[in-house]
Parts: C-alpha cells; sequence; structure tokens
C-alpha cells in the first residue's frame, strides 16, 4: 500500500486539551499571560455594567375617610298636619314645644313630643278614642 491510502491520527492528548478549553472558553496560557498583573489604578472600579435600580418604597394608600356624611334634614312630616290646624291648636304646638325645649329636649324632639301632645288633646275633642288610653 503506498502512504497516500494510509490516514494518520493526530494525537490525542493535545487535542482533548484543546477541546476542554473550548469548552471552558479559556484561551490557551501564553508565556506573555502568565506576567505579573499591573495593580489597579486608584480610584473608583470601572463598571461593567449596570446595577439594577432598587424599587421604589411602597406606596401607603390614602386614609379613607370614614366619618359619616352629614344626615339630610327632610321636612318633617307632622309640619303639614300642624300647618293645617286651626290657629290656636298651632299656638297650643308651639308653646309646649317650646316648654319641652326648655326642659332639655332637642328641639325636633320637643316638637315632635308637642305634635302627639296636642293631636291626641284635638282627637279627644272631636270625639275620637285616645290612643294612649285604648
Amino acid at each position: 500500500m503506498s502512504e497516500l491510502g494510509v490516514l494518520k491520527r493526530a494525537p490525542l492528548a493535545p487535542r482533548r486539551r484543546a477541546g476542554v478549553q473550548r469548552r471552558l472558553n479559556m484561551p490557551v496560557a501564553q508565556a506573555s499571560s502568565m506576567a505579573v498583573a499591573t495593580p489597579p489604578e486608584e480610584g473608583p472600579p470601572q463598571v461593567r455594567f449596570r446595577r439594577p435600580r432598587k424599587a421604589a418604597p411602597a406606596l401607603r394608600p390614602e386614609p379613607i375617610d370614614r366619618t359619616p356624611p352629614p344626615p339630610v334634614f327632610h321636612p318633617l312630616a307632622y309640619r303639614g298636619v300642624v300647618a293645617a290646624w286651626a290657629v290656636e291648636a298651632r299656638e297650643r304646638w308651639g308653646v309646649r314645644s317650646n316648654e319641652l325645649e326648655d326642659a332639655g329636649l332637642s328641639w325636633r324632639d320637643a316638637e315632635t313630643q308637642a305634635f302627639v301632645e296636642v293631636w291626641n288633646h284635638l282627637r279627644r275633642e272631636s270625639g275620637f278614642a285616645d290612643p294612649d288610653r285604648s
């Protein structure tokens, strides 16, 4: 056989070493790279990557205002009835509500109590049964 027909294999040791170095992405050691490294320059180190920004502090939600809304004052229902009364009955209702308010009741409670008292008096005068005594 001729020498051209025989294939020779390369030695395995250098190839294997090159393969490992390639896998680890390490350059082949050279004489110049074995020299003593120079000390780093004074000052801040060079930034090679951008640091992630710190997260902003968590925002606290605004405190919820838990105070109830002011009450809605509707016209009191008994005032329409009082408006239809005779002048003497309205006068009795006003005097009695002032007396109750002077005794310490709120104006609304005083007016309501006076309305009930005068209304029961008017019903008794008209011949209707007294609801407090039935």
